[in-house]
């Protein structure tokens, strides 16, 4: 609803000027809502002032002499505009008007807020009365429009091909539209309530019947598929999606649902759903082929694939050999096939069929067992494929697809199906060799890249490996891991003396003489830099890793190296860097080797040739040994 005006523009008509002053100068008073006067004292004038002023109400001056004007007001006034009479009359019966007025009021009694009130009250009745009459006239054309809807949607809903329903919250059917009649030749009685759903395939009836009470007691929708009877033997294939109804309340009120023919989109299904199906089995092969190195792994599973598709009772992989001889790989069985006396005979059937026809396998041929005279073998009747697997233009091996209880003929789809299975498998068994030598070139790569081309010990890669593996295994048991860091002392000088070549048969005697010094397996000796040197001790405390330092201090020295040009010796010596620490999950093993790294320089400021320990726990200054 509209709020009202807060100015409202007021038509003032009377013959008595006094009467008029009056009541302008009080409805000047009036504070809501705001009036704008519009004075007309001459009332013979009415036809030409009040559509050219279009005023939102008319306050009428009445005295005896006016009672035709007013009736002439109420034929002018084609607007509808609200009039409150105002009566100079003391004795006035209002009974004796012409004309229907909104309100009603006394002279003599006129105030500044019966004013306010009237004028309010008057303006929300003619509100009110507009408002309605629009609502009205709504109602009207949104009824037209509903029913011309509803003709329309009952044309379009009984034209259709699609069988529309409806039921109640019992499942009590109340409508069947026309497709349902031109389907089954008859017209279709709403009363039928669930008994129509008897002409369901027997096979489908009670999926169909479980699913609808189960609907019904839940308040929901379905979809389910079936088979519904529209002749004597004659079956359509049934789409049917049914939406729950309720009413503004939300009080369950049934189901509406869509019936659609499917018969011809399930017959195109069940042609391509062996295919597909065929297309779907060989691609997963396909992908584990590709994404596995594991050949037996590969084999196991397509043998297991396939028997879970083709359903026969027993399904081999079987490698074959220069020898001619089968050797038996993979098989899967199925799991109703009972193994009885006569099965165990035949299972010499496939290597009989194979020895028959080796030539034909070795040609990529496939075999059955039509091709061999089976009283030779078995009374029983029997189906046997052999297929054969081809690798690089030679007979690899075979896969043999046998049924012994019941004759099978094989379709056309599953010999291709097997055909394409047996090329994966020879691409398998191709990428299994190339694995397998690749592996084998990937195992000697990866030893000479953790191995140092000059000393043949580990390198700064395997030692920035080795440590951070450490660190995590002995920060999750808590044990001690030590780090020595070593640098051959004035390298520089010696290789400048000596010459280059000269200075790598050094480092490899020093890397010798580190690694005949630790020497246990956990242990890791490793070049860290050009003449650095590093030693890992898992397991080690403080004082274990100093006396190996001192150890390997005092082994350089026994090998006495020249070194003449050396600032304090006259053979090659070593400083050396020790820490230790316990390693913490949220730490980092970096702060181990700048530990020692630590020690190690201030081997070499104060004076080389020397052990320093850098202890990690506690503040304390480098010592050394």
């Amino acid at each position: 609803m509209q709020a009202i005006n807060s100015t409202v523009e007021i038509l003032l008509l009377g013959n008595k000027q006094a009467a008029i002053n009056s009541i302008a100068h009080l409805l000047n008073t009036v504070k809501f809502p705001q009036c704008r006067l519009l004075p007309i004292p001459d009332l013979g004038n009415l036809i030409a002032r009040i559509p050219s002023n279009n005023p939102q109400l008319i306050f009428y001056i009445l005295d005896q002499q006016q009672e035709q004007k007013l009736l002439e007001l109420e034929q002018l006034n084609t607007q509808n505009i609200p009039i409150i009479l105002v009566s100079t009359i003391a004795e006035f019966d209002l009974a004796s008007l012409p004309i229907d007025i909104d309100d009603y009021l006394l002279y003599s009694e006129i105030t500044a807020a019966s004013l306010s009130k009237t004028i309010f009250l008057a303006l929300r009745r003619h509100q009110n009365e507009l408002e309605a009459e629009t609502i009205s006239q709504e109602n009207i054309e949104l009824s037209s429009q509903l029913l011309g809807t509803k003709n329309l949607f009952q044309t379009i809903i009984d034209n259709t091909s699609t069988l529309v329903w409806m039921c109640d919250a019992d499942g009590q059917s109340i409508y069947f539209n026309q497709a349902w009649s031109r389907l089954f030749g008859q017209k279709i009685d709403p009363k039928l309530n669930p008994s129509w759903m008897l002409k369901i395939h027997p096979d489908d009836l009670a999926k169909c019947q479980q699913e609808f009470s189960q609907a019904l007691a839940e308040a929901r929708g379905f979809t389910m598929t079936y088979r519904l009877q529209y002749l004597a033997e004659e079956y359509l294939w049934i789409y049917n999606t049914a939406l729950p109804q309720f009413e503004f309340s939300g009080e369950f009120k049934g189901l509406l649902g869509y019936c659609f023919d499917i018969t011809s989109l399930k017959q195109t299904e069940q042609q391509l759903i062996h295919q597909a199906s065929c297309n779907h089995l060989l691609a997963q092969i396909t992908q584990k082929i590709h994404a596995s190195l594991d050949l037996d792994q590969i084999l196991q599973t397509t043998v297991q694939e396939v028997n879970q598709f083709l359903q026969a009772e027993k399904i081999q992989i079987n490698r074959f050999d220069l020898h001619h001889k089968l050797t038996f790989l993979f098989e899967s069985r199925l799991s109703r096939a009972e193994l009885s006396c006569e099965i165990n005979q035949n299972q010499r059937f496939p290597v009989v069929l194979f020895h028959n026809n080796i030539a034909q396998l070795a040609a990529g041929k496939i075999v059955t067992h039509n091709e061999l005279n089976l009283s030779q073998i078995t009374a029983e009747a029997s189906s046997v494929l052999l297929i054969p697997i081809i690798s690089e233009q030679h007979l690899w091996g075979l896969i043999s697809v046998e049924q012994y209880s019941l004759s099978r003929e094989w379709t056309i789809e599953e010999i291709r199906l097997l055909e394409q299975v047996a090329m994966e498998l020879s691409v398998a068994v191709k990428q299994a060799q190339l694995y397998q030598e690749l592996g084998a070139a990937n195992l000697e790569l990866a030893k000479l890249s953790v191995v140092d081309d000059l000393t043949k010990i580990a390198n700064r890669r395997k030692f920035d490996q080795y440590l951070a593996a450490e660190w995590s295994r002995l920060a999750r048991e808590q044990n001690l891991l030590s780090l020595i860091l070593c640098d051959v002392d004035y390298f520089k000088l010696y290789n400048d003396t000596y010459g280059h070549p000269a200075g790598d048969r050094c480092l490899r005697q020093v890397a010798q003489a580190i690694s005949d010094v630790v020497k246990r397996p956990a242990d890791l000796v490793a070049r860290y830099g050009g003449e650095e040197f590093a030693i890992i001790l898992p397991n080690t405390p403080l004082a274990g890793a100093i006396h190996l330092a001192q150890q390997i201090k005092l082994q350089i020295q026994a090998l006495k190296l020249p070194h003449i040009n050396s600032p304090i010796d006259l053979y090659v010596t070593l400083s050396l860097g020790v820490a230790c620490c316990l390693p913490q999950p949220d730490g980092n093993f970096e702060t181990l080797v700048a530990a020692a790294d630590r020690g190690l320089y201030q081997a070499k400021a104060t004076g080389r040739n020397r052990v320093v320990q850098y202890q990690m726990a506690i503040s304390s200054q480098p010592q050394a040994y």
